[in-house]
């Protein structure tokens, strides 16, 4: 039984390595869209049948991202209120002083988890930090951990934790694979950018007529 299972366990690691493997190839070299939860100011489009000719006959459809009419303009305000100079937690606080839903507001059916109450820093700073919105496909950016419930009572088995793994571990695609939101050298600006420092002042937030539609 024990070399069964030994056995079992390393088919187990073989296939996990080979699926991760071409997961990576397919972003790499595709810039396939790979599942998961659209990131803010994008939304599930078509993209014709599935890849794969098994389940292209089953009627399976390929998905891609593509801008998102009610919040990609959003997403756009805060990266260009960032290159100005602003402050994460004053984009935080213009957001919310404007009454803009959060992204589990504004998508409550796949955030059941979330209170959706309010934008938080840490939903603002991870929108900012997201080269997706460059318009390539990114993959890898976490990783899921299998910690134990209670280190002192192992027979309760272990918790799916939810992980950021480093930058150097990201997948990017060679090539745009959707319309992007803020251009590359934007995006690159935004993470270099300081904060002036002294008191930020109250947020504001300029009318939505003056935002960029995409």
């Amino acid at each position: 039984m024990l070399a069964l299972g030994l056995s079992s366990k390393r088919e187990v690691t073989r296939t996990r390595i080979r699926v991760r493997t071409a997961m990576a190839a397919q972003t790499l070299e595709q810039g396939r869209y790979l599942g998961g939860r659209p990131p803010y100011g994008y939304r599930l489009g078509d993209a014709g049948p599935h890849p794969n000719k098994a389940h292209a006959a089953w009627g399976r459809r390929a998905h891609r991202l593509e801008p998102d009419p009610e919040t990609a303009h959003v997403v756009q305000w805060m990266f260009a209120q960032r290159l100005a100079g602003h402050s994460a937690a004053r984009i935080t606080r213009a957001l919310n002083d404007a009454g803009v839903p959060c992204p589990s507001a504004s998508d409550p059916g796949r955030n059941p988890h979330r209170t959706g109450a309010a934008w938080t820093l840490r939903t603002v700073a991870a929108i900012l930090a997201n080269p997706r919105y460059t318009g390539r496909q990114v993959w890898n950016r976490q990783r899921t951990d299998f910690d134990l419930t209670d280190p002192a009572d192992t027979s309760l088995g272990h918790r799916q934790v939810q992980r950021w793994n480093l930058p150097e571990g990201w997948v990017i695609s060679t090539h745009p694979a959707h319309a992007a939101l803020v251009s590359e050298a934007d995006f690159v600006k935004t993470q270099d950018t300081t904060t002036p420092r002294g008191p930020a002042g109250p947020g504001r937030l300029h009318d939505a007529t003056c935002w960029p539609v995409s």
